[in-house]
């Protein structure tokens, strides 16, 4: 699918306007290909952006829903079909930082160009580096360690070292795909199974349910309104 911003593919203030006031927040959708008579009802290459969004963890910075093709069936409820769907959460440091700092942690955790690097400090004194690889175990994000330096000298990687990204644990159905490093910004992308779903009231509940468990300790990950 392609990476292009919605500046670069379809988009109508009209149907942001309509999908943003059924979400109850701002939206900004895209499509390569439209298809449906009298109104365009299959969406090719489609692509939902939600910016700005709190969740009982870290903050997002964006939400990026893509999926191959959208499908919108007509009837009563009306639903949706999602082909090849994926989602990718956009963190930011800034919001990263304000999180960790809430519990007094004893490490800082960096985003990197090339990667997660954590900083373990005693009494704000710096005492370790490691840089690490995302994993996923049991469900939960997992930083695990891949080189490390104490007091700035390159040293054994503790196998037991291990931290967590505060973000909802995964479904069985959601599996991360892609992880893009940026100084200051992490982007994960995670392939979703095909769905359908009713367009009934409690939508975005259900999908929340669905795909993060913890659904009911989210802040509006996906909207705090349904």
């Amino acid at each position: 699918m392609s990476e292009n911003s919605p500046t670069s593919e379809n988009r109508s203030d009209l149907i942001d306007q309509l999908v943003g006031s059924y979400l109850t927040l701002p939206v900004l959708f895209s499509w390569r290909h439209a298809r449906g008579l009298p109104f365009p009802d299959t969406f090719s290459g489609a692509r939902l952006e939600l910016k700005g969004l709190a969740t009982a963890w870290v903050n997002l910075e964006q939400i990026i829903w893509r999926a191959d093709e959208v499908r919108f069936i007509h009837g009563l409820p009306a639903s949706i079909r999602l082909k090849t769907p994926s989602i990718e959460l956009v963190i930011g440091q800034a919001e990263l930082d304000r999180w960790l700092g809430q519990f007094r942690l004893p490490y800082r955790l960096e985003l990197a160009a090339d990667g997660l690097i954590v900083h373990t400090e005693l009494a704000g004194f710096p005492l370790a580096q490691f840089e690490t690889r995302l994993e996923v175990v049991g469900g939960w994000f997992a930083l695990e360690p891949k080189r490390a330096s104490i007091f700035g000298v390159p040293s054994y990687v503790p196998s037991l070292f291990k931290s967590y990204l505060p973000l909802p644990p995964l479904s069985k159905e959601t599996r991360l795909s892609k992880v893009t490093h940026k100084s200051g910004q992490l982007r994960l992308r995670f392939a979703i199974d095909d769905f359908d779903e009713e367009i009934s009231p409690g939508l975005l509940l259900r999908l929340r349910k669905r795909f993060f468990p913890v659904f009911e300790q989210l802040s509006g990950l996906l909207g705090s309104k349904d």
